[in-house]
């Protein structure tokens, strides 16, 4: 019997059904040890050794498999292959006592948990990768300090139960400055020349584009009275057509999904949050049991950032397309797609493992969001191999009293990969019309339009503005997100994301006092030196030392200069007490509590303004007093 270990009891017990009776599986659950929870675990005297501890309640775990391990023939270690799934690797086997085995451990890696992946990767094991174990141990010191110095500060100056991150800080800073630019933004008013023309009983959309072959600018009719000059002259005047241009436009297919697009995609057309659409997709990565009886992983590994297809994808997808929807659909040559520069090729996109599993074939064995998400993800992957969509364009160019109008057309000629990835086009048919050919208005009218501030982020474009600017990797954007959440630094408001008072709070004081860790530009260079760690490329305790050299005199400056936020005194007084009032911070924002605390407790919530806000009454008396009770706000709401 041979023993393979995995990080996941789903992933464990799919792998054990498809390999029959010849290996074992275990699980370790996740991490088998980590940092200290209580100190910083961190000796920075002497080169950055971590002091690792097992995990609370992992040391079950640790027994069994050490236990199976010795009576195996061979240990195999099959977790994922990424940064974190090297290092779960290599903690188990620091964890385990098998000093005396003579068995030399096999790390194993598929992209797909399916029997095929599984046997061909236990054909070629190979040892730990130390540099991506390095790469993960210089990522978890380096968050370990920023959080362990920087938080206690931020709880002791600001208020209890602050924290701050190398990469949460960076993306609330996003959000806060989002916020910023749109309360300063001031809005600017401007108009357009619209209306409908009759063509020969064809009602069209026509627009103003420009005056005496000028384009007439977008702020050029800043006024009303500017914009009604332009329709009295031309309201009751003919329409004379002046040049007419058809063309084509190719409509490429969208590359397959990497993981942020997969949470933007997700937000965007399932309502998704990225931690919602991260927790399905792990599900249908690790495998599910399907109505024939069989059991499989349904898609790729789905923290990636890479588009690239294995050959053998590719051709089956190709197979499908020819074999289910015709020749006209499929390209002469597979699509190819580039990932970015800093992508970890290694990895595959996010895609089925097996196209012939349809979202249809496989629905009664899965649950509703499972069943949209893969459905999600296999239209995207299908529709990446097929041919364009072309679109028939047709732009009719109208003079009227020297003022030039514009009417556009477009209908779908060949709806290409649309046939499965849905994308809106809206087909707007034009009659044939020739030059010369005259026209009378049906109307015509003067638009008021204000520009408006830049939108808030949604859950889809901070995860995309991540993305750009190169801060996080694919397994942290989901996790950043849920912690500036947890936090409470953010809320979300009909889908948008709001930064709380003390969100901004904490930004503005990490601005001030260490701009290092919310500069987009250093977190970024930090995410490079972490890859250039996990390619053996930089020495992963000297680029910790580099990075702390400078922390850590920002930090003693900023332990001396950093201001206490202190009480804000108020003109009211305690109804219950008779002393002064103040404003406090607390774990939901300010509020108003007596001076007196902890003799007297009375407090009131109040609001952005710093006005007492009336608590809402009941119908109930206390019990204990006979006084009205209110309806309050706490810590749990």
């Amino acid at each position: 019997m041979e023993l393979i270990v995995v990080e996941s009891p789903t992933k464990a017990r799919m792998i054990e059904k498809f390999l029959g009776g010849k290996y074992k599986v275990l699980s370790s659950m996740g991490h088998i040890r980590d940092l200290p929870t209580h100190s910083m675990g961190v000796d920075i005297e002497n080169g950055f050794d971590p002091d690792y501890e097992i995990i609370r309640g992992k040391k079950k775990i640790l027994r069994e498999i050490e236990k199976q391990a010795r009576q195996a023939e061979r240990l195999y270690l099959a977790m994922d292959e990424d940064r974190e799934g090297e290092a779960i690797g290599w903690h188990l086997l620091e964890s385990l006592s098998l000093k005396k085995v003579e068995k030399k451990p096999g790390r194993i890696v598929f992209h797909e948990v399916t029997a095929e992946a599984v046997q061909n990767a236990l054909k070629a094991p190979r040892e730990i990768d130390s540099n991506l174990v390095n790469a993960q141990q210089a990522r978890r010191i380096l968050d370990r300090i920023v959080g362990y110095r920087i938080s206690p500060l931020l709880s002791k100056r600001i208020r209890r139960g602050l924290s701050a991150g190398r990469v949460q800080s960076a993306g609330l800073r996003m959000i806060v400055e989002r916020e910023k630019e749109r309360a300063k933004f001031v809005p600017r008013e401007y108009y357009t020349v619209e209306g409908r023309v009759d063509l020969r009983g064809t009602p069209a959309e026509a627009s103003l584009w420009g005056c005496g072959g000028k384009k007439i600018k977008k702020f050029d009719l800043g006024t009303k009275e500017q914009a009604q000059e332009v329709v009295d002259k031309c309201l009751n005047e003919p329409l004379t057509v002046k040049d007419i241009k058809q063309d084509e436009k190719k409509n490429s297919p969208p590359p397959p999904f990497i993981t942020s697009t997969l949470q933007q995609d997700a937000y965007n057309r399932l309502k998704y949050t990225p931690a919602r659409t991260m927790k399905i997709a792990q599900q249908l990565y690790e495998g599910v049991d399907l109505a024939d009886g069989s059991s499989a992983g349904l898609i790729t590994y789905m923290r990636t950032d890479s588009v690239k297809i294995s050959a053998q994808a590719v051709d089956r997808i190709r197979k499908y397309i020819k074999e289910n929807l015709g020749d006209p659909y499929l390209p002469g040559r597979a699509n190819a797609y580039r990932s970015k520069k800093t992508a970890q090729e290694a990895h595959e996109c996010i895609r089925p493992t097996d196209v012939f599993r349809t979202p249809e074939s496989v629905s009664g064995s899965l649950t509703r969001e499972q069943g949209e998400l893969y459905r999600l993800i296999w239209e995207r992957f299908a529709a990446c191999q097929m041919r364009p969509a072309i679109i028939d364009r047709v732009k009719v160019k109208l003079d009227c009293s020297g003022y030039e109008f514009r009417i556009s057309g477009q209908t779908v000629k060949f709806d290409g990969y649309m046939k499965i990835w849905k994308t809106s086009v809206t087909e707007t048919v034009i009659p044939p019309v020739s030059a010369g050919d005259v026209f009378r208005w049906m109307e015509l009218c003067a638009n008021h339009h204000q520009t408006k501030p830049p939108a808030r982020f949604t859950p889809a474009t901070l995860v995309s503005e991540l993305e750009k600017n190169g801060i996080g990797r694919p397994s942290t954007y989901a996790t950043i997100l849920n912690t500036l959440f947890r936090r409470k630094y953010i809320s979300s408001e009909s889908g948008s994301l709001l930064p709380q008072e003390i969100g901004v709070v904490v930004t503005e004081a990490l601005e001030k006092h260490f701009e290092q860790i919310v500069n987009y530009e250093f977190t970024a260079g930090m995410e490079s030196r972490l890859d250039e760690i996990a390619a053996g490329r930089q020495d992963w305790k000297e680029m910790l030392k580099e990075f702390y050299e400078g922390f850590e005199e920002r930090f003693r400056l900023a332990s001396s200069q950093m201001e206490m936020i202190k009480d804000e005194k108020t003109s009211e007084e305690c109804p219950e007490c008779g002393s002064d009032m103040v404003i406090r911070w607390g774990r939901n924002g300010r509020f108003m509590a007596c001076s007196a605390y902890p003799g007297c407790r009375k407090t009131f919530n109040i609001d952005e303004n710093g006005e007492k806000v009336k608590e809402p009454g009941t119908d109930m008396k206390c019990p204990a007093c006979s006084k009205p009770l209110v309806v309050k706000t706490g810590r749990y709401g």
